[in-house]
């Protein structure tokens, strides 16, 4: 179970390196209490959602409760799939009148777009929208986790952790490299990942 931890933990911070490697070669600077606030936000959003799926996953069998979040786990990965695929044909920034959740959308699509001042260094207030961004795919895929039995206190500390030593790896990479193509060639794994694990609760392999 430790191992399911820390692969789960690891494919849901992917997104950070991928951030991290956009702001590295964007030359974007994130202070360390400012990856501290990104990396909690997250962990908190994810946290939240795996308490709930612990309440859900009260109301039915333990066998039940598996094969449900092995479904939900299966939707999730195939949505987070389908998700990194348009995004590799077409990257284009959403409009929405709602100010806040337009935000959102629009760092999910263009990491840069966090910075708001354009000071070239991500603030504390950026952080926590920028955490919150990274955390939007994991809340359906930490509900679906917690229901097949990941621990939902280990699993978002695993996640933080992992969000945070990844942004600092993209961050490094980032700045000495053009690898932004190679980054996006693996942007489907994240979805790929959660879909086997799905596959191995929904049929108990």
């Amino acid at each position: 179970m430790l191992w399911t931890i820390i692969i789960f933990a690891v494919v849901l911070s992917l997104d950070g390196f991928g951030v991290g490697i956009s702001y590295g070669m964007r030359k974007i600077k994130i202070p360390l209490f400012s990856l501290i606030i990104i990396c909690l936000s997250s962990t908190s959003a994810l946290a939240v959602s795996m308490l709930a799926g612990n309440l859900v996953a009260a109301l039915f069998s333990k066998e039940l409760a598996e094969v449900l979040g092995g479904i939900a786990l299966l939707l999730i990965g195939s949505w987070l799939l389908a998700q990194a695929w348009v995004e590799k044909l077409e990257f284009k920034d959403i409009e929405v009148k709602i100010p806040s959740i337009g935000i959102v959308i629009k760092i999910l699509k263009e990491p840069s777009k966090a910075d708001f001042d354009g000071s070239g260094e991500i603030t504390c207030n950026e952080a926590i929208f920028l955490g919150l961004a990274l955390a939007m795919d994991a809340l359906g895929a930490g509900f679906g986790a917690a229901m097949v039995g990941l621990n939902p206190w280990l699993t978002p500390l695993v996640a933080g952790i992992s969000k945070f030593f990844l942004i600092n790896l993209g961050l490094y990479l980032g700045a000495r490299s053009q690898i932004n193509n190679l980054v996006k060639e693996f942007s489907l794994l994240p979805g790929f990942i959660i879909i086997c694990l799905g596959f191995l609760k929904v049929f108990r392999v």
